[in-house]
């Protein structure tokens, strides 16, 4: 499959794991990538092998989140999708919810509906992490919840990836987001990391709304 016009796709922690597996079946249907990494040289290959756009980018840091987005705004007139893959643990996490609000102004551009699509931390990833609870599921959860209550009545559609499945499901728009239990895992992590690139491929075909400039 296709795309009839290239979506404008930028992804977070596209130089390696389920980042980088989104951005080879994005690149073989044909989209406009933007590809984010705070791995310079493993950023620089894989822009070059799938003819990407790259953008360092640290997203535990504020400070280069918001040069990214003051780039992405000036040099792009909109994005149809993001991909928040990068960091591990609460980094994932924080990273995400900071990325995701730093580029609302340029997906709220688009003629049509833009996507917005988090990938959780998992495993070794919340096992391991400095600050456990800000790596958990339910963390994560919580703030693409608050996200969605965020941009509700907008163009703008909130959906959270699960590694252990490979399914991507739309947000609850939920201001509060609390209370909420624990979701159960569904497999080894790595075992659907295909079926979930092509379910958050397949999001973008076919669009309903003409290319944009």
């Amino acid at each position: 499959m296709r795309f009839d016009s290239a979506p404008r796709v930028l992804i977070t922690g596209a130089a390696g794991g389920v980042g980088r597996d989104c951005a080879n079946l994005l690149a073989q249907m044909g989209a406009e990538l933007i590809l984010c990494d705070n791995d310079s040289k493993a950023l620089a290959s894989a822009s070059e092998a799938l003819g990407a756009v790259g953008r360092f980018c640290d997203v535990s840091s504020e400070a280069s989140v918001t040069v990214l987005a003051a780039d992405i705004m000036q040099a792009y007139p909109a994005l149809d999708m993001v991909i928040n893959a990068a960091g591990g643990g609460y980094e994932r996490t924080l990273g995400m919810y900071r990325v995701s609000r730093a580029l609302l102004p340029v997906l709220r551009r688009g003629e049509g509906h833009s996507l917005l699509i988090n990938i959780p931390p998992v495993g070794e990833e919340i096992d391991q992490a400095i600050f456990p609870y800000a790596s958990s599921d339910q963390a994560f959860r919580r703030l693409s919840s608050a996200l969605a209550a965020e941009t509700r009545g907008t163009t703008i559609r909130v959906l959270n990836a699960s590694l252990q499945s490979g399914q991507v499901a739309e947000v609850v728009p939920d201001p509060n987001a609390a209370n909420w239990p624990e979701e159960p895992t569904q497999g080894k992590v790595g075992d659907h990391l295909e079926a979930l690139a092509w379910n958050i491929a397949s999001l973008l075909s076919p669009r309903r709304h003409a290319r944009r400039a």
